[in-house]
């Protein structure tokens, strides 16, 4: 147990939660009469899952404050509020930020010290536990002043709830209210999934084009006709959806299940004509090739979301497999492979973890091709790499850009690098410092020309690191332990190599001391190729 002593003289106070670990628990004494009070700030530098116990009491029972102190959680902070007695002529404001979390617990509910204003923000979560308290459910005792697209309510037991002239109420299965908020200032879509409330931020609305017009593929049904890319016109048989949560979704399923943002022109002039957002799995026909979105991400003007909270997706059965139009694009309609359906909430079985990756190729389609290989992927992601140029200057370059850093001062290769090679540094006389190793960067499945996964930050592939000082050579092991910002040894020609991520360091401990000359010899076995802005080409030409 810690305890905290606050009064008028603080203006901001911020803690952190790693420093309250061994025990858990966070006592501050709030110690002035009849003043305002600054604002307690908790964050979480160590990321830890562990909840921070906190309590907020006054020293004297007696004491009446102006304003009482006000909690900020930000930075992943993960904080059950245990006691708050702050009594004063304004209500305590407590902001949750940066994916942080904040507990209400049962114990203070019960106190009944509780009216607050409340802002939930950047897809934080509220958690709302009123289990065993006698605290009168009629009437709204938190005020909800702001949850942001992404942010979350768990009111614990709660099975439904209803949004009705700004009060927003929580009910269990028995009909008993487990949750009352003001809460007048929310307008956003929300969606109740167990008793998890979420600020819907990926919404509905991809325009699918009819003989009639676009419409949104959500208000579609069976019966309806709409257009296919060829022309023609097609009939609906079925339309399949499915609700997911990113925090419910298990790690080994996020690459294949989170959302990919197609930006507007990034397949050819004003192709899609909207940005068009679908599931990795859902593939764009090619000349006759079926290529899923997955296949095409690029980072730049194809980009798959790993921060949206919450989305839906949608996919469109006609009576016969055929192209459609979203926002413009040849889209393939849903084809049923094997238990893909049961993805989809509206199915006869629904799988818990929907698999909404790119499907095997089960079902034979004579007119398309399916099975993506290097020679068909290869020009498709060649074509799409120059609409990134075209839309935004992007250039992808071989050039690593390949630097180093010591003393506060950049010293720049002797050649260029970009392919296989020993690259020479002449170091400051008697350096102490650090050395920092740059270079341009990417991730690795997001400028190669095949299909990859691998979603890797990589620099340049190092397999020797040697520093000459006085004439004399010493080696340092690439596996040392005390370099930072490399990834893992793999082998490479039978050789150990790892990747730098942009910015590796070697640490003074290492360098050994000279009052003479000192040079760096960076063996890099492999460079890749990286997204350099056209301004950035420009400055590096002009120096």
């Amino acid at each position: 147990m810690a305890d905290i002593y606050i009064d008028d003289s603080i203006d901001q106070l911020t803690v952190d939660q790693a420093d309250y670990e061994v025990d858990g628990t966070l006592n501050v004494q709030v110690g002035v009469r009849s003043l305002y009070l600054g604002d307690l700030i908790i964050t979480n530098s160590s990321d830890s899952p562990d909840a921070l116990k906190l309590t907020v009491l006054k020293e004297d029972p007696e004491l009446h404050l102006i304003q009482p102190t006000n909690l900020f959680l930000d930075d992943g902070a993960n904080v059950k509020l245990v006691a708050y007695d702050a009594s004063a002529d304004m209500e305590p404001y407590l902001r949750i930020d940066n994916g942080s979390t904040l507990e209400l617990t049962s114990e203070l509910l019960s106190s009944g010290q509780v009216p607050f204003y409340i802002r939930v923000l950047g897809s934080s979560k509220l958690i709302y536990d009123s289990t065993g308290t006698n605290i009168d459910q009629s009437s709204s005792v938190i005020h909800l002043d702001v949850m942001e697209p992404g942010s979350q309510l768990q009111v614990i037991g709660a099975d439904s709830y209803s949004h009705v002239d700004g009060v927003l109420i929580f009910k269990n299965s028995d009909g008993e209210i487990v949750g009352n908020f003001d809460a007048p200032w929310i307008n956003d879509p929300m969606e109740l999934e167990g008793d998890m409330l979420t600020i819907t931020c990926y919404l509905k609305g991809t325009h699918i084009a009819t003989p009639d017009g676009e419409v949104k593929v959500e208000t579609l049904k069976a019966g309806d006709k709409v257009l296919t890319a060829t022309g023609g016109v097609a009939t609906v048989k079925w339309l399949g959806f499915r609700k997911l949560n990113r925090n419910r979704i298990p790690e080994s399923h996020v690459l294949r299940a989170s959302p990919i943002r197609i930006c507007k022109g990034a397949f050819a002039e004003n192709i899609p004509h909207r940005d068009l957002t679908v599931s990795p799995g859902h593939r764009f026909n090619f000349d006759g090739a079926l290529v899923p979105a997955l296949s095409l991400v690029n980072g730049i003007t194809i980009i798959q979301d790993f921060d949206v909270q919450q989305f839906e997706y949608y996919h469109v059965e006609l009576e016969k497999f055929d192209m459609l139009l979203a926002e413009g694009t040849a889209a393939e309609s849903y084809l049923d492979v094997g238990d893909y359906r049961q993805s989809f909430e509206n199915a006869h079985t629904v799988a818990a973890h929907p698999d909404f990756g790119p499907a095997p190729e089960r079902v034979v389609l004579p007119d398309y091709v399916q099975k993506i290989t290097p020679e068909i992927i290869q020009p498709i992601r060649q074509e799409l790499f120059g609409r990134v140029q075209a839309l935004t200057g992007a250039t992808r370059s071989g050039d690593a850009n390949l630097r180093i850093e010591a003393n506060g001062v950049m010293i720049a290769s002797l050649t260029p690098c970009a392919k296989r090679g020993v690259y020479r540094f002449d170091l400051p006389t008697g350096l102490q410092s650090d050395i920092r190793i740059l270079s341009n960067s990417t991730v690795i499945r997001e400028t190669s020309l095949n299909s990859r996964r691998d979603m890797r930050i990589v620099g340049v592939g190092l397999n020797e690191i040697v520093l000459v000082v006085d004439g004399i050579r010493h080696q340092i092991d690439i596996t040392d332990k005390y370099l930072t910002g490399l990834h893992d040894v793999q082998e490479v020609n039978n050789t150990n190599m790892r990747w730098t991520t942009g910015e590796a360091v070697i640490p003074a401990n290492l360098v050994p001391a000279s009052k003479g000359s000192i040079a760096l010899d960076l063996s890099v076995l492999r460079t890749n190729m990286y997204w350099t802005s056209g301004e950035q080409l420009k400055a590096r030409k002009a120096a």
